[in-house]
């Protein structure tokens, strides 16, 4: 097959992992050739398009929490990319209050500020979400809300002042010979490339065609926006209801609310990462609605199923894999951590060190000898513990 292009580096995926990779790989001056294929960058029809953008940096995982910290060192230098208003964890039992302590410890033992604070105290913080009759909160007053369409967009941007080329395409399939990845057939021709990186989001299992199970498994999710209202003359903190699965904030012009608590539905996407609405989410919405002050009157004005990727064990894959020479993945990545994974990634393609308890937790390779459809059953049941993670470091 005759080549229509070449290229040093292709990225299938122009979403904010496929972003910022992109800008990462361009600002080595080292004049490699960096492609991003997508099927439209004028409106991201993947995960980064519909994200709620809560950035909370404390994960159960030191890795997560690494890479959630160098992501907002990232996108604080965009302006317009993240608003430092703070998150907050709300405990509405003694037994929860038990489980923010912890979380404030090991918090602080990894260098974030963040402090147990009175219900009074939250209700003050996020008076539009927060009832003052709960038990306390745990405040990280560095957390925030990411834009991501805002931060995928700077991030193409600069790339491609770096050189960087932006392709419109469907791609069809990926090449390999003799071991290594040569290129990849597109709705626009073929190019050449020794080096593919996989940044595709719910779509990987699609071109995953490899001898490992790579086990990202889209699923259902729902939130809702509220009705508009006048922008409030203070920022409120985005808020985390941990017993209960249950998320809020307020995105400016309007009030946003989702929740983890419903059966674990595993979605096929089609072309958006925005499934049909499930019957049993409107029930889910107003058990969660049921947290919110009445003062506030929230109502859905809209409601959308949010497609997003599980693995079995709540962590991304982000490596190479082996059964071809040049070929990496960049999956199931947050926006929380998506800046630190491409940054990450991009060391490991330019040779230089990366940190050995990092790799082998995002190991794309680590289920390898799995069965797939044991592994999805995994992923599912992680979903209603969306916060925890189960590295083996």
């Amino acid at each position: 097959m005759a080549a229509q292009q070449t290229s040093d580096i292709v990225i299938i995926g122009g979403g904010i992992v496929g972003s910022a990779l992109a800008y990462f790989l361009t600002t080595s001056g080292d004049g490699k050739k960096v492609t991003v294929i997508d099927r439209t960058f004028a409106q991201l029809k993947g995960s980064t398009g519909c994200a709620p953008g809560f950035v909370g940096q404390f994960n159960e995982s030191e890795v997560l929490t690494r890479l959630a910290k160098d992501s907002v060192k990232e996108y604080l230098k965009i302006p317009g990319g993240f608003d430092p208003v703070g998150g907050l964890e709300v405990a509405t039992s003694n037994a929860g209050l038990e489980r923010l302590n912890w979380r404030l410890t090991t918090a602080k033992e990894r260098g974030l500020k963040a402090k147990i604070i009175s219900a009074l105290e939250a209700a003050e913080l996020a008076p539009d979400l927060v009832k003052p009759n709960n038990v306390a909160a745990l405040h990280f007053p560095e957390d925030g809300t990411a834009n991501a369409t805002v931060i995928a967009a700077f991030f193409q941007s600069e790339a491609r002042t770096k050189g960087a080329e932006l392709c419109e395409a469907e791609v069809n399939e990926i090449h390999r010979a003799n071991g290594r990845v040569t290129g990849v057939t597109t709705s626009a021709g073929f190019i050449e490339a020794p080096t593919i990186i996989l940044a595709t989001g719910i779509w990987t299992p699609s071109l995953a065609d490899f001898d490992i199970p790579v086990p990202v498994i889209p699923v259902a999710h729902p939130y809702m926006y509220g009705g508009h209202h006048e922008p409030k003359s203070y920022k409120s903190p985005f808020v985390r209801y941990p017993e209960y699965h249950v998320y809020a904030r307020d995105h400016g012009a309007f009030f946003g609310l989702g929740s983890y608590d419903h059966k674990p539905l595993a979605e096929q996407p089609k072309g958006t990462a925005v499934g049909n609405w499930v019957e049993e989410f409107d029930a889910t919405l107003d058990r969660a609605l049921k947290l919110i002050p009445e003062k506030t009157e929230l109502a859905a004005r809209e409601k959308f199923n949010g497609i997003f990727s599980m693995t079995p064990d709540n962590m991304p894959l982000v490596g190479e894999i082996p059964v071809a020479k040049g070929l990496y993945v960049a999956a199931a990545v947050w926006v929380t951590h998506a800046a630190g994974s491409a940054k990450f990634l991009t060391r490991m393609l330019r040779g230089e060190p990366v940190d050995a308890g990092v790799q082998k937790a995002l190991d794309p390779t680590r289920f390898q000898g799995r069965d797939l459809e044991s592994l999805k059953r995994e992923s599912l049941l992680c979903y209603n513990s969306i916060y925890s993670t189960h590295e083996s470091l």
